[in-house]
Protein backbone atom coordinates (compact mmCIF):
# COMPACT_ATOMS: atom_id res chain seq x y z
CA UNK A 1 0.00 0.00 0.00
CA UNK A 2 2.90 1.90 0.73
CA UNK A 3 5.66 1.22 -1.90
CA UNK A 4 6.18 3.77 -4.46
CA UNK A 5 7.86 3.09 -7.74
CA UNK A 6 9.06 5.10 -10.70
CA UNK A 7 8.34 3.90 -14.23
CA UNK A 8 4.77 3.31 -14.59
CA UNK A 9 2.13 5.29 -16.95
CA UNK A 10 -0.20 5.96 -14.38
CA UNK A 11 0.19 5.85 -10.45
CA UNK A 12 -2.05 5.82 -7.53
CA UNK A 13 -3.32 9.57 -6.14
CA UNK A 14 -2.13 8.26 -2.80
CA UNK A 15 1.96 8.01 -4.20
CA UNK A 16 1.25 11.42 -4.87
CA UNK A 17 0.31 12.34 -2.20
CA UNK A 18 2.85 10.05 0.08
CA UNK A 19 5.75 11.78 -2.30
CA UNK A 20 4.22 14.91 -1.78
CA UNK A 21 4.42 15.14 1.66
CA UNK A 22 8.16 13.36 1.35
CA UNK A 23 9.22 16.29 -0.69
CA UNK A 24 7.36 19.01 1.42
CA UNK A 25 9.86 17.16 4.28
CA UNK A 26 12.92 17.21 2.11
CA UNK A 27 11.66 21.31 1.54
CA UNK A 28 11.89 21.75 5.39
CA UNK A 29 15.12 21.10 4.97
CA UNK A 30 16.15 24.15 2.58
CA UNK A 31 13.50 26.08 4.31
CA UNK A 32 15.81 25.77 8.03
CA UNK A 33 19.03 26.51 6.14
CA UNK A 34 17.16 29.69 4.94
CA UNK A 35 18.34 30.94 8.81
CA UNK A 36 21.77 30.50 7.36
CA UNK A 37 21.77 34.76 6.62
CA UNK A 38 21.29 35.39 9.90
CA UNK A 39 23.85 32.82 11.81
CA UNK A 40 26.71 34.52 8.72
CA UNK A 41 25.07 37.71 9.94
CA UNK A 42 26.50 37.41 13.42
CA UNK A 43 30.16 37.33 11.92
CA UNK A 44 30.16 38.84 8.38
CA UNK A 45 28.86 42.33 8.40
CA UNK A 46 28.99 43.27 4.41
CA UNK A 47 26.46 42.27 2.38
CA UNK A 48 28.71 41.47 -0.82
CA UNK A 49 30.43 38.77 1.41
CA UNK A 50 27.42 37.52 2.96
CA UNK A 51 26.08 36.92 -1.01
CA UNK A 52 29.20 35.68 -1.84
CA UNK A 53 28.99 32.76 0.64
CA UNK A 54 25.77 32.22 -0.27
CA UNK A 55 26.05 32.21 -3.90
CA UNK A 56 28.87 29.17 -3.31
CA UNK A 57 26.15 27.33 -4.41
CA UNK A 58 26.64 28.52 -7.51
CA UNK A 59 29.76 27.01 -8.59
CA UNK A 60 28.74 24.26 -6.85
CA UNK A 61 25.63 23.56 -9.57
CA UNK A 62 28.34 23.01 -12.37
CA UNK A 63 31.11 20.99 -10.24
CA UNK A 64 29.27 19.02 -8.24
CA UNK A 65 25.45 18.90 -8.82
CA UNK A 66 26.02 18.63 -12.80
CA UNK A 67 28.19 15.87 -12.78
CA UNK A 68 25.98 13.81 -10.30
CA UNK A 69 22.68 14.20 -12.87
CA UNK A 70 24.92 13.28 -15.96
CA UNK A 71 26.21 9.72 -14.04
CA UNK A 72 23.17 9.04 -12.93
CA UNK A 73 21.86 8.80 -16.77
CA UNK A 74 24.61 6.18 -17.14
CA UNK A 75 24.98 4.31 -14.13
CA UNK A 76 22.11 1.31 -12.56
CA UNK A 77 23.12 -0.17 -8.54
CA UNK A 78 20.86 -2.28 -6.45
CA UNK A 79 19.77 0.83 -5.14
CA UNK A 80 18.91 2.41 -8.40
CA UNK A 81 20.56 5.41 -10.26
CA UNK A 82 19.04 8.30 -8.36
CA UNK A 83 18.76 6.98 -4.84
CA UNK A 84 22.49 6.46 -4.18
CA UNK A 85 23.01 10.20 -4.50
CA UNK A 86 20.52 11.44 -2.39
CA UNK A 87 20.84 9.51 0.53
CA UNK A 88 24.62 10.06 0.38
CA UNK A 89 23.94 14.08 0.47
CA UNK A 90 21.11 13.26 3.06
CA UNK A 91 23.22 11.91 5.41
CA UNK A 92 25.95 14.87 5.06
CA UNK A 93 23.46 17.23 5.24
CA UNK A 94 22.08 15.44 8.75
CA UNK A 95 25.52 16.34 10.22
CA UNK A 96 26.15 19.62 8.87
CA UNK A 97 22.85 20.80 10.30
CA UNK A 98 23.57 19.41 13.67
CA UNK A 99 26.83 21.28 13.54
CA UNK A 100 25.97 24.45 12.21
CA UNK A 101 24.63 26.43 15.69
CA UNK A 102 27.13 24.53 17.50
CA UNK A 103 30.28 26.42 15.45
CA UNK A 104 31.68 30.08 17.30
CA UNK A 105 33.68 32.28 14.35
CA UNK A 106 33.02 33.39 10.86
CA UNK A 107 35.71 30.42 9.52
CA UNK A 108 33.76 27.36 11.10
CA UNK A 109 30.56 28.44 10.58
CA UNK A 110 31.38 29.53 6.63
CA UNK A 111 33.02 26.17 6.32
CA UNK A 112 30.03 24.19 7.43
CA UNK A 113 27.65 26.55 5.38
CA UNK A 114 29.75 25.42 2.02
CA UNK A 115 29.72 22.03 3.15
CA UNK A 116 25.66 22.04 3.46
CA UNK A 117 25.73 23.44 0.33
CA UNK A 118 28.34 20.82 -1.16
CA UNK A 119 25.77 18.01 -0.25
CA UNK A 120 22.70 20.20 -1.23
CA UNK A 121 24.05 19.47 -4.56
CA UNK A 122 25.06 15.80 -4.29
CA UNK A 123 20.94 15.41 -3.55
CA UNK A 124 19.41 17.35 -6.61
CA UNK A 125 19.26 14.04 -8.23
CA UNK A 126 15.69 14.02 -5.88
CA UNK A 127 13.79 16.47 -8.22
CA UNK A 128 14.09 13.59 -10.91
CA UNK A 129 12.63 11.44 -9.05
CA UNK A 130 9.48 12.73 -8.65
CA UNK A 131 9.38 13.31 -12.50
CA UNK A 132 9.93 9.52 -12.97
CA UNK A 133 7.35 8.65 -10.24
CA UNK A 134 4.60 11.20 -11.95
CA UNK A 135 3.61 10.62 -15.69
CA UNK A 136 3.12 13.65 -17.46
CA UNK A 137 -0.87 13.68 -17.92
CA UNK A 138 -0.79 13.84 -14.02
CA UNK A 139 2.09 16.01 -13.13
CA UNK A 140 -0.20 19.14 -13.48
CA UNK A 141 -2.12 18.30 -10.36
CA UNK A 142 0.63 16.76 -8.59
CA UNK A 143 2.23 20.40 -8.24
CA UNK A 144 -0.52 21.64 -7.28
CA UNK A 145 -0.77 19.29 -4.26
CA UNK A 146 2.92 19.70 -4.11
CA UNK A 147 2.48 23.48 -3.94
CA UNK A 148 -0.27 22.87 -1.24
CA UNK A 149 1.81 21.11 1.08
CA UNK A 150 5.02 23.47 0.31
CA UNK A 151 2.41 26.48 0.98
CA UNK A 152 1.61 24.29 4.54
CA UNK A 153 5.47 24.27 4.98
CA UNK A 154 6.22 27.62 4.82
CA UNK A 155 3.15 28.78 7.00
CA UNK A 156 5.29 26.68 9.65
CA UNK A 157 8.59 27.74 8.84
CA UNK A 158 7.94 31.32 9.12
CA UNK A 159 5.17 31.78 11.92
CA UNK A 160 6.16 29.46 13.77
CA UNK A 161 9.91 28.64 13.41
CA UNK A 162 11.48 31.93 11.90
CA UNK A 163 10.68 34.03 14.57
CA UNK A 164 12.11 31.97 16.71
CA UNK A 165 15.70 32.40 15.74
CA UNK A 166 16.89 35.07 18.65
CA UNK A 167 14.76 33.02 21.53
CA UNK A 168 16.34 32.29 24.82
CA UNK A 169 14.31 29.83 27.02
CA UNK A 170 15.87 28.22 30.47
CA UNK A 171 13.87 25.05 31.54
CA UNK A 172 14.39 22.65 33.75
CA UNK A 173 18.21 23.57 34.47
CA UNK A 174 18.49 23.50 30.44
CA UNK A 175 19.26 26.74 28.23
CA UNK A 176 17.50 26.42 24.72
CA UNK A 177 18.27 28.17 21.94
CA UNK A 178 16.07 29.41 18.69
CA UNK A 179 18.60 28.96 16.35
CA UNK A 180 19.91 25.48 17.53
CA UNK A 181 16.26 23.99 17.82
CA UNK A 182 15.65 25.46 14.00
CA UNK A 183 18.41 23.85 12.84
CA UNK A 184 17.96 20.31 14.57
CA UNK A 185 14.11 20.24 13.30
CA UNK A 186 15.97 20.01 9.88
CA UNK A 187 18.02 17.18 11.05
CA UNK A 188 15.10 15.63 12.15
CA UNK A 189 13.77 16.16 8.96
CA UNK A 190 16.53 14.44 7.12
CA UNK A 191 16.18 11.37 8.97
CA UNK A 192 12.51 11.47 8.05
CA UNK A 193 13.31 11.35 4.62
CA UNK A 194 15.93 8.88 4.76
CA UNK A 195 13.93 6.01 6.63
CA UNK A 196 10.69 7.18 4.79
CA UNK A 197 12.89 7.08 1.19
CA UNK A 198 14.84 3.84 2.20
CA UNK A 199 11.44 1.89 3.18
CA UNK A 200 9.45 2.72 0.90
CA UNK A 201 10.49 4.15 -2.22
CA UNK A 202 11.63 2.27 -5.33
CA UNK A 203 13.19 2.98 -8.64
CA UNK A 204 12.01 0.83 -11.30
CA UNK A 205 14.95 0.16 -14.36
CA UNK A 206 13.74 2.42 -17.05
CA UNK A 207 13.71 0.25 -20.50
CA UNK A 208 14.87 3.22 -22.85
CA UNK A 209 19.05 2.10 -22.93
CA UNK A 210 21.16 5.34 -21.41
CA UNK A 211 22.81 8.05 -23.76
CA UNK A 212 26.29 7.63 -24.86
CA UNK A 213 28.80 9.67 -24.50
CA UNK A 214 29.93 12.15 -26.57
CA UNK A 215 33.92 11.00 -26.56
CA UNK A 216 35.35 11.18 -23.65
CA UNK A 217 36.83 13.61 -20.80
CA UNK A 218 35.05 16.89 -20.26
CA UNK A 219 34.89 17.46 -23.35
CA UNK A 220 32.28 14.57 -24.36
CA UNK A 221 30.62 15.71 -21.47
CA UNK A 222 30.05 19.08 -22.37
CA UNK A 223 29.08 18.06 -25.87
CA UNK A 224 26.67 15.24 -24.30
CA UNK A 225 25.27 17.87 -22.27
CA UNK A 226 24.85 20.65 -24.60
CA UNK A 227 25.44 19.47 -27.95
CA UNK A 228 21.82 17.90 -28.36
CA UNK A 229 19.38 19.73 -30.17
CA UNK A 230 17.05 18.36 -28.43
CA UNK A 231 17.34 20.07 -25.32
CA UNK A 232 18.22 23.15 -26.14
CA UNK A 233 13.93 24.58 -26.13
CA UNK A 234 14.56 22.69 -23.06
CA UNK A 235 17.64 25.33 -21.82
CA UNK A 236 15.93 28.33 -23.54
CA UNK A 237 12.45 27.97 -21.03
CA UNK A 238 14.33 27.50 -18.00
CA UNK A 239 16.86 30.88 -18.75
CA UNK A 240 13.24 32.73 -19.08
CA UNK A 241 12.20 31.12 -15.60
CA UNK A 242 15.34 31.51 -14.02
CA UNK A 243 15.90 35.40 -14.93
CA UNK A 244 12.31 36.09 -13.98
CA UNK A 245 12.80 34.12 -10.50
CA UNK A 246 15.72 36.49 -9.67
CA UNK A 247 15.67 38.10 -6.59
CA UNK A 248 17.61 40.12 -3.86
CA UNK A 249 18.40 37.04 -2.07
CA UNK A 250 19.63 36.58 1.24
CA UNK A 251 19.48 40.69 1.42
CA UNK A 252 15.35 40.57 0.96
CA UNK A 253 16.08 39.41 5.11
CA UNK A 254 18.26 42.46 5.81
CA UNK A 255 15.98 44.45 3.98
CA UNK A 256 12.62 43.49 5.88
CA UNK A 257 15.01 43.36 9.29
CA UNK A 258 17.45 45.92 9.20
CA UNK A 259 16.54 48.60 6.96
CA UNK A 260 12.40 48.62 7.44
CA UNK A 261 12.87 47.63 10.96
CA UNK A 262 10.70 44.83 11.06
CA UNK A 263 11.41 41.55 13.38
CA UNK A 264 11.76 38.42 12.14
CA UNK A 265 8.38 37.22 13.60
CA UNK A 266 6.90 40.05 11.51
CA UNK A 267 8.42 37.86 8.23
CA UNK A 268 5.79 35.11 9.33
CA UNK A 269 3.16 37.23 10.10
CA UNK A 270 3.39 38.85 6.24
CA UNK A 271 2.99 35.39 4.67
CA UNK A 272 0.19 34.06 7.44
CA UNK A 273 -2.88 35.58 5.65
CA UNK A 274 -1.82 35.29 2.28
CA UNK A 275 -0.89 31.20 3.00
CA UNK A 276 -4.19 30.44 4.39
CA UNK A 277 -5.98 31.78 1.06
CA UNK A 278 -3.58 30.16 -0.99
CA UNK A 279 -4.04 26.94 0.62
CA UNK A 280 -8.25 27.10 0.75
CA UNK A 281 -8.84 28.74 -2.37
CA UNK A 282 -5.71 29.58 -4.48
CA UNK A 283 -3.88 26.17 -5.36
CA UNK A 284 -7.00 24.29 -4.86
CA UNK A 285 -8.49 26.40 -8.03
CA UNK A 286 -4.92 26.37 -10.09
CA UNK A 287 -4.75 22.55 -9.50
CA UNK A 288 -8.36 22.20 -11.45
CA UNK A 289 -7.21 23.31 -14.66
CA UNK A 290 -3.54 22.42 -14.15
CA UNK A 291 -3.78 19.56 -16.77
CA UNK A 292 -6.87 20.66 -18.92
CA UNK A 293 -4.81 23.96 -20.43
CA UNK A 294 -1.94 24.44 -22.42
CA UNK A 295 0.54 24.62 -19.78
CA UNK A 296 3.07 27.27 -21.87
CA UNK A 297 -0.06 29.43 -21.57
CA UNK A 298 -0.54 29.93 -18.29
CA UNK A 299 3.36 29.78 -17.60
CA UNK A 300 3.51 33.08 -19.65
CA UNK A 301 0.09 34.11 -17.76
CA UNK A 302 1.95 33.71 -14.43
CA UNK A 303 5.43 35.11 -15.31
CA UNK A 304 3.96 38.09 -16.82
CA UNK A 305 1.88 38.92 -13.83
CA UNK A 306 4.52 38.42 -11.55
CA UNK A 307 6.43 41.46 -13.26
CA UNK A 308 3.62 43.28 -13.67
CA UNK A 309 3.22 43.49 -9.91
CA UNK A 310 6.96 43.94 -9.30
CA UNK A 311 7.24 46.77 -11.27
CA UNK A 312 3.69 48.37 -9.27
CA UNK A 313 5.17 47.54 -6.06
CA UNK A 314 8.25 49.14 -6.59
CA UNK A 315 6.49 52.06 -7.73
CA UNK A 316 4.96 52.07 -4.64
CA UNK A 317 7.42 51.90 -2.52
CA UNK A 318 10.10 54.56 -3.86
CA UNK A 319 7.54 56.72 -5.35
CA UNK A 320 4.80 57.15 -3.71
CA UNK A 321 5.39 56.33 0.29
CA UNK A 322 6.28 59.47 1.84
CA UNK A 323 8.44 57.17 4.11
CA UNK A 324 9.63 54.28 1.20
CA UNK A 325 8.43 52.33 4.05
CA UNK A 326 5.29 49.46 3.37
CA UNK A 327 3.31 48.12 6.03
CA UNK A 328 2.66 44.66 6.86
CA UNK A 329 -0.73 45.18 5.12
CA UNK A 330 0.61 46.59 1.78
CA UNK A 331 3.00 43.70 1.58
CA UNK A 332 0.46 41.31 2.23
CA UNK A 333 -1.81 42.52 -0.59
CA UNK A 334 1.26 43.07 -3.22
CA UNK A 335 2.61 39.49 -1.95
CA UNK A 336 -0.71 37.95 -2.66
CA UNK A 337 -0.84 39.00 -5.64
CA UNK A 338 2.07 37.81 -6.48
CA UNK A 339 1.84 34.43 -4.81
CA UNK A 340 -1.79 34.25 -7.25
CA UNK A 341 0.25 34.47 -10.43
CA UNK A 342 3.21 32.74 -8.89
CA UNK A 343 0.96 29.24 -7.95
CA UNK A 344 0.12 29.73 -12.00
CA UNK A 345 3.51 29.49 -12.79
CA UNK A 346 4.93 27.14 -10.55
CA UNK A 347 2.37 24.12 -11.35
CA UNK A 348 2.94 24.94 -15.05
CA UNK A 349 6.79 25.41 -15.19
CA UNK A 350 8.10 22.05 -13.94
CA UNK A 351 5.63 19.60 -16.04
CA UNK A 352 6.22 21.63 -19.19
CA UNK A 353 9.84 21.64 -18.58
CA UNK A 354 9.90 17.82 -18.48
CA UNK A 355 7.62 17.61 -21.54
CA UNK A 356 10.04 18.43 -23.68
CA UNK A 357 12.97 16.07 -21.92
CA UNK A 358 13.67 12.83 -23.64
CA UNK A 359 12.86 10.22 -21.07
CA UNK A 360 16.72 8.77 -21.22
CA UNK A 361 18.43 12.32 -20.95
CA UNK A 362 16.39 13.52 -17.70
CA UNK A 363 19.93 13.72 -15.30
CA UNK A 364 22.05 14.71 -18.56
CA UNK A 365 19.16 17.82 -19.21
CA UNK A 366 19.24 18.38 -15.66
CA UNK A 367 22.90 18.81 -15.40
CA UNK A 368 22.74 21.29 -18.53
CA UNK A 369 19.79 22.89 -16.58
CA UNK A 370 22.40 23.63 -13.26
CA UNK A 371 25.18 24.60 -15.41
CA UNK A 372 23.16 27.13 -17.02
CA UNK A 373 21.54 28.10 -13.61
CA UNK A 374 24.57 28.53 -12.20
CA UNK A 375 25.71 30.98 -14.34
CA UNK A 376 22.54 32.75 -14.38
CA UNK A 377 22.34 32.95 -10.65
CA UNK A 378 25.97 33.94 -10.64
CA UNK A 379 25.40 36.75 -12.42
CA UNK A 380 21.59 38.10 -10.64
CA UNK A 381 22.72 37.59 -7.30
CA UNK A 382 26.30 38.91 -7.37
CA UNK A 383 25.03 41.29 -9.47
CA UNK A 384 21.98 42.27 -7.12
CA UNK A 385 24.98 42.60 -4.47
CA UNK A 386 27.16 44.61 -6.42
CA UNK A 387 24.53 47.01 -7.48
CA UNK A 388 23.72 47.60 -4.25
CA UNK A 389 26.57 48.27 -3.06
CA UNK A 390 27.64 50.10 -5.36
CA UNK A 391 24.35 52.26 -5.24
CA UNK A 392 25.39 52.89 -1.50
CA UNK A 393 28.78 53.95 -2.09
CA UNK A 394 27.52 56.67 -4.97
CA UNK A 395 24.86 57.96 -3.21
CA UNK A 396 24.29 57.10 0.19
CA UNK A 397 26.44 57.99 3.89
CA UNK A 398 29.18 55.19 4.59
CA UNK A 399 27.79 52.27 6.39
CA UNK A 400 24.61 52.81 5.34
CA UNK A 401 22.82 50.40 2.53
CA UNK A 402 19.48 50.53 0.48
CA UNK A 403 18.62 46.84 -0.16
CA UNK A 404 15.12 47.78 -1.65
CA UNK A 405 16.72 49.48 -4.67
CA UNK A 406 18.24 46.07 -5.61
CA UNK A 407 14.39 45.60 -6.79
CA UNK A 408 15.62 47.19 -10.22
CA UNK A 409 17.76 44.85 -11.06
CA UNK A 410 15.39 41.67 -10.59
CA UNK A 411 12.75 43.68 -12.67
CA UNK A 412 15.07 44.36 -15.61
CA UNK A 413 16.06 40.56 -15.28
CA UNK A 414 12.39 39.57 -15.51
CA UNK A 415 11.59 42.31 -19.18
CA UNK A 416 14.66 39.78 -20.56
CA UNK A 417 12.71 36.70 -19.49
CA UNK A 418 9.27 37.47 -20.67
CA UNK A 419 10.71 38.10 -24.10
CA UNK A 420 12.21 34.74 -24.05
CA UNK A 421 8.93 32.98 -23.14
CA UNK A 422 7.04 34.78 -26.50
CA UNK A 423 10.16 33.78 -28.55
CA UNK A 424 9.52 30.06 -27.32
CA UNK A 425 5.92 30.23 -27.82
CA UNK A 426 5.97 31.36 -30.92
CA UNK A 427 8.63 28.27 -31.69
CA UNK A 428 6.47 26.08 -30.42
CA UNK A 429 3.34 27.16 -32.37
CA UNK A 430 5.62 26.97 -35.51
CA UNK A 431 6.34 23.70 -34.31
CA UNK A 432 9.83 23.85 -34.05
CA UNK A 433 10.08 22.90 -30.28
CA UNK A 434 8.26 19.34 -29.48
CA UNK A 435 7.05 18.32 -26.23
CA UNK A 436 9.60 14.65 -26.79
CA UNK A 437 9.50 13.87 -22.96
CA UNK A 438 5.39 13.54 -23.27
CA UNK A 439 5.09 11.87 -26.69
CA UNK A 440 7.82 9.36 -25.56
CA UNK A 441 6.36 8.63 -22.55
CA UNK A 442 2.74 7.79 -24.21
CA UNK A 443 4.04 6.25 -26.29
CA UNK A 444 5.77 3.37 -23.54
CA UNK A 445 4.01 0.27 -24.43
CA UNK A 446 5.49 -1.41 -20.92
CA UNK A 447 2.53 -3.04 -19.19
CA UNK A 448 1.94 -0.19 -16.17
Amino acid sequence: MLRIETQHKTVPWRWVVLFAFLAQSHAFILAASGMMTFTLRKYIENPALISSVSSLDVLFNVLIAAPCFYFSDRIWTRFGRRLPFVLTAWAGLAICMFLLPLAVGAVPVAVLVVLWLVFWDVGSTFAMLQMELVPPQQRGRAQAISNWFGNLGNMVVVVVLAGRFDDVVHFAGFTLHGERLIYWFGVFCVLFCIVFTVLFVRERRPTEPPPPDEGGGLVGVFRSVFGQRALWPVYLLALASMLMESDIGPLGNLLFTEQWGYSKQDMGTNVLAGGLLNMVLIIPLVGLVADRFSRLTLFAIGTGGILCLQIAFFVFVQFILPDQRPTIGHMILFGQLMSTCGQIAGVAFLPLTYDFIPRNRMGTAQAGLNILRSFTRLITLNGVALWVTFYAWAFLPEGQYDYFIGHLFTIASGCVGIGIVFYFSRQVRRGRFRPVGREEFESDQRPA
